[in-house]
């Protein structure tokens, strides 16, 4: 059930009517039950596996509350992490053995027929939102094990919090202290209802105005790298960059605003990251509750940057692989990851070099758009590996661009260069909170007057520039 269709709107209207028409005490059950139907309307026996995923993850978990068992813990990560290898990652699993040992035994074709032979099916199916549902387990299990959470939330309470279907497909990606206490003083007032409506509107108009118009010439060149020149090959990839943004953070800010709408505020995903002067930055303002994920449960663990600089450095680098790992069970998403942190590790010794000179501020904020328009590059750069089917199209995408190679430019070069400095307008709204603070300064009628021109403005570029549905970009993940 996307949230992009006409089935969805009338789900929602649905369970908005009836949550806030039901008494307080009844509302957390009535929600647990829209969720699990929401998912259920994509597969019943998945609903069922996810059910006892979470069911028998609560029930180790809860005695971990008052004995802190390494074992306890252990099976939780082993149940999740297993589930999550068995779906995402063993076909991965298949192609390295395969590519290491070249017996046909091990190839996804012949896996896929001893399969069907077995069980009538004929392939590994993908459970939707099983990379976040696993994170958001993990998490809060490994909050529990280090006392982070001492309260004893109940079955359903730890249900919902897992189900939530805002959030549920595609994050953001919840810890305990973001959503319980909301459960009990789950509250709306005229400005979240206005803010939920203008967050609606504002990630329908990313994802489908703007991402879902870009699926067509940015996948042309993609696919097909040869059969375009250099200019259409760095054109799809800034394509590709307005692509994955809109369609990201639309689906957040449509997140965001179900929540905000049904009395939750959800954590912010995106603060503008197309502006960040930095990488660091960067990963602090794109996908933000994976990186902050990252780094809680994966890097610091691994030691952080407590225990030199080389350990440091190479801690830095696995976790950005495995991050890029989480992303798909693809050697380029494995290259994607180990690139950003490649940079990140040849940014640090930069960043203490800047610090050293002492720059004034003003040389500080001359070089800022310099700063930006590098960090930016470098993250197109990563799209080639991000959206390439395999490596050797990243590698021939690559190549046409750095040989000036000619050819025809894609069938959205135009699009693409005039969407362009509207990605990065969007992205100047988030980065910067200065007009939403004087929006909500203003009277209240007159915000009621700007969100139904917004909302006017908004269902008209939808009925004229709707392509079709696409799935969101992270719903495979």
């Amino acid at each position: 059930m996307r949230f992009t269709t006409l089935t969805f709107l009338c789900f929602f209207i649905l369970t908005y009517v009836s949550f806030w028409s039901v008494p307080r005490r009844v509302r957390p059950a009535l929600l647990l039950f829209a969720s699990i139907l929401f998912y259920a309307a994509w597969s019943i026996p998945f609903t069922l596996h996810f059910l006892g995923i979470v069911v028998l993850s609560h029930f180790l978990i809860r005695p971990m509350l008052k004995n802190k068992s390494r074992l306890l813990l252990g099976l939780v990560l082993t149940l999740n992490l297993g589930n999550l290898f068995f779906f995402k990652y063993f076909y991965l699993f298949l192609q390295i053995v395969h590519d290491a040992s070249g017996l046909a035994l091990f190839s996804r074709e012949g896996f896929n027929r001893y399969l069907l032979d077995l069980t009538g099916e004929g392939s590994i199916v993908l459970p939707l939102a099983i990379s976040f549902y696993t994170f958001q387990i993990t998490a809060y299990a490994v909050d529990v094990f280090r006392g982070q959470i001492k309260t004893n939330h109940s079955l359903m309470h730890f249900s919902l919090f897992i189900f939530f279907f805002p959030q549920l497909v595609a994050g953001p990606i919840m810890r305990e202290s973001d959503f319980f206490w909301q459960i009990k003083e789950n509250k709306s007032d005229r400005k979240s209802l206005e803010s939920g409506m203008a967050l609606l509107a504002t990630g329908l108009l990313k994802k489908v105005v703007i991402a879902d118009n870009l699926v067509t010439g940015v996948n042309a060149v993609f696919l097909n790298p040869s059969a375009f020149g250099w200019q259409a090959n760095v054109v799809a990839a800034l394509g590709y960059s307005i692509r994955v943004y809109c369609d990201f953070s639309g689906y957040t800010d449509i997140a965001r605003g179900c929540g905000r709408l049904l009395g939750f505020e959800l954590p912010e995903n995106f603060r503008g990251p197309y502006l960040s002067a930095s990488l660091r930055e960067m990963w602090q303002r794109w996908h933000v509750t994976l990186s902050t994920w990252l780094r809680d449960y994966l890097f610091i663990p691994l030691g952080g940057s407590r225990a030199g600089p080389i350990r440091t450095q190479m801690n830095l680098v696995l976790a950005f692989t495995l991050g890029g790992l989480w992303h798909g069970a693809n050697y380029t998403y494995i290259a994607w990851g180990f690139m950003h942190g490649l940079l990140l590790v040849l940014e640090r010794p930069l960043r203490t070099f800047k610090q050293s000179l002492a720059w004034p501020a003003w040389l500080d904020r001359s070089l800022w758009p310099f700063r930006v328009f590098i960090v930016f590059g470098f993250f197109t750069v990563g799209t080639l590996f991000f959206n390439a089917p395999d490596i050797a199209h990243t590698w021939l995408m690559m190549q046409r661009i750095v040989l000036l190679a000619a050819g025809p430019v894609g069938p959205a070069h135009e699009l693409i260069l005039n969407l362009l400095p509207v990605c990065f307008l969007l992205n100047y709204l988030e980065y910067s909170n200065k007009i939403s603070v004087r929006l909500a300064a203003l009277p209240g009628t007159v915000r009621v007057l700007l969100l139904t021109l917004y909302g006017l403005l908004t269902v008209a570029l939808l009925g004229r520039f709707a392509p079709g549905g696409n799935d969101f970009i992270y719903f495979q993940f």
